[in-house]
């Protein structure tokens, strides 16, 4: 194998490991529309919403692209909104997420955003919500008058520290159980200064950006049924209590769960939108011996495949295989495709 080969197989390689698609560089890069109906749904959704039913469900299969898909979403619509998304998964461990860590983390978000934007937030209201922070996660908080002092001067260096503050926070929400457990305790018992610390911090941004708030949660759709248990049919009421928009994912096999669904239909006012794994075969042909995908389907999977891997490297047949072996499932579809 040439040198040049070796290194198209590598850059491949690499290219396929990249799901989901999250930056504006990945996007530009490798980003083939896909999904437009649900998008223009989703817009939908958020336009209609009004002050007292403004949060969404967003479900889907596992695979079928919807972190990217949301990602794409936030990115149409941050001209219109402040729009924060992210994943739960980066700030809290999968099996220790709870609806009082999920709400804490959403506070964190926001405040973290609002820094990155430059967001021009009073120095008196902004080091109230640094010393809250600092006094929940036993982050270091003592610099945060002379910081915030810094700022409102325009001297160099306050970015800095903002940048390190959210860090450690974020290191500490990921690491320490027992930060987490004391924050749980505390609040599960005072839900209300929680959502009321939530509401100051949007209301802050909002009045200082001029634009409605929306954050997006993701990675919530790949929690345990359990855990979706114990966050959605015992705690949604909380969930919901933040006064701004707020799409939250959800694992598609919990809207199965017809008592769930129903809390969660009568919660959003039925504002579930959900993403189906593409469909390979017309209906009553998956299991036809020798029956032949649907043409835009395979057009679909085959963009996604040789922006990533050039043609040349991978025979059509192969390409094919792994179209139907995927069952119409993104990331099964990219995993197939990874020589690991």
């Amino acid at each position: 194998m040439t040198n040049q080969r070796l290194e198209s197989f590598q850059t491949a390689f690499q290219n396929l490991q990249l799901l989901p698609l999250i930056t504006p560089e990945q996007l530009n890069k490798f980003h083939v529309e896909y999904g437009t109906e649900i998008l223009e749904e989703l817009e939908h959704l958020v336009e209609d919403c009004s002050p007292d039913n403004n949060k969404i469900i967003f479900t889907g299969h596992r695979g079928s692209g919807k972190s990217t898909l949301l990602g794409q979403f936030c990115r149409d619509t941050q001209n219109r909104y402040f729009v924060v998304f992210f994943s739960i998964s980066d700030l809290i461990e999968m099996s220790d997420v709870n609806h009082v860590n999920i709400l804490f983390a959403m506070a964190v978000k926001l405040m973290e955003a609002a820094e990155e934007r430059q967001i021009k937030i009073s120095s008196k209201t902004k080091k109230a919500f640094y010393q809250w922070f600092s006094k929940h996660t036993r982050t270091e908080g003592s610099s945060v008058d002379s910081s915030i002092e810094l700022e409102t001067s325009g001297e160099a260096g306050v970015n800095a520290w903002f940048v390190k503050f959210f860090a450690k926070l974020k290191a500490t929400l990921k690491a320490n159980s027992v930060i987490r457990e004391e924050i749980t305790i505390e609040f599960a018992r005072r839900i209300s200064d929680l959502i009321d610390r939530i509401n100051d911090i949007a209301s802050a941004i909002q009045s200082a950006c001029g634009q409605e708030i929306l954050v997006v949660i993701d990675d919530l759709d790949k929690l345990g049924l359990e855990i979706v248990d114990r966050v959605y049919r015992n705690n949604i009421s909380a969930l919901f209590q933040p006064q701004f928009r707020i799409i939250y994912t959800m694992p598609m096999a919990a809207t199965r769960d017809l008592s769930l669904r129903g809390i969660i239909q009568n919660a959003t006012n039925n504002k579930i939108q959900s993403m189906w794994a593409t469909k390979l075969f017309p209906r009553g042909e998956d299991r036809v011996p020798n029956a032949s995908p649907v043409a835009e389907a395979v057009t679909l999977f085959e963009k996604i495949l040789y922006k990533r891997i050039p043609k040349e490297l991978i025979a059509p047949e192969a390409t094919q295989m792994m179209i139907v072996k995927s069952g119409g499932a993104l990331r099964e579809f990219i995993r197939l495709a990874s020589p690991s």
